[in-house]
């Protein structure tokens, strides 16, 4: 599984820089999967921003997300969250209109060991994951700064959230639920139960917490609204999208 996963985050990134989807669709139904959620991320970021809208980033790696929310939103303001120094500099230089902070966002402010895979960087959290080992990774263990969704984003209004953060995103929902309650945008966030368990969280807290603050949540290609059986037992959607019942996205 595990490798699988490896064989295809890296035809991913071949068949981005290529320009060749078709090469990712080839490799197996889990690629297909992903390509088919990629489309997905990109549809709502294309529905849902206005040209001067707010898009929040967080766990933005190179910004492969970003790169999209920035084309569609040219005006906007983008607030962009890499904890890891090298990525945050890259990020920068990047995109110099972007807000890029260099933290990592949880439940609560403080500070926190982060695990950084410098030959795999999309598989870096504050947990080390066991699906990486230590060749393939090549980990390193630096000490970073936390912070909250509702202390960075405090007096702003986003129209869309995205949160990947191999595993961390209750955390960080646990750390926006006042920015979450007030200003009511769409989350696009990544959720795999196993990954999950490594933060101690259950494979239905999410839904949870959401559903708490009215949110419904789809699978980023559009299935839904789905229950909280349906979240916990699915084992092919990486990408969801949490939506508040009273937002339209007409």
């Amino acid at each position: 599984m595990a490798q699988m996963g490896l064989v295809t985050r890296a035809t991913g990134v071949a068949s981005r820089r290529l320009g060749r989807p078709e090469l990712l669709a080839a490799v197996s139904q889990a690629a297909r999967q992903a390509q088919r959620e990629d489309v997905g991320i990109e549809a709502v970021l294309a529905s849902a921003l206005r040209d001067d809208d707010i898009y929040v980033d967080v766990g933005t790696n190179r910004g492969q997300v970003l790169r999209e929310a920035v084309r569609v939103a040219p005006a906007g303001r983008h607030v962009a969250f890499e904890p890891v120094p090298q990525l945050a500099a890259e990020v920068m230089r990047l995109f110099p209109e972007v807000d890029c902070r260099e933290v990592a966002l949880g439940a609560s402010q403080g500070s926190a060991e982060f695990c950084h895979f410098r030959k795999l960087d999309g598989w870096s959290g504050l947990r080390r994951s066991p699906e990486i080992s230590d060749e393939q990774g090549e980990p390193e263990f630096i000490t970073v700064e936390v912070s909250t969704l509702d202390a960075e984003l405090a007096g702003m209004t986003p129209s869309v959230v995205k949160i990947d953060v191999e595993g961390g995103e209750l955390a960080v929902l646990e750390g926006g639920r006042s920015l979450l309650s007030a200003t009511r945008p769409l989350v696009i966030f990544e959720h795999v139960s196993h990954r999950g368990r490594l933060y101690g969280a259950e494979p239905g807290a999410v839904w949870d917490l959401l559903a708490e603050l009215d949110y419904r949540i789809f699978a980023i290609t559009g299935d839904g609204p789905v229950s909280r059986s349906a979240f916990t037992q699915d084992t092919e959607v990486v990408n969801w999208l949490a939506a508040p019942r009273a937002r339209s996205l007409s």
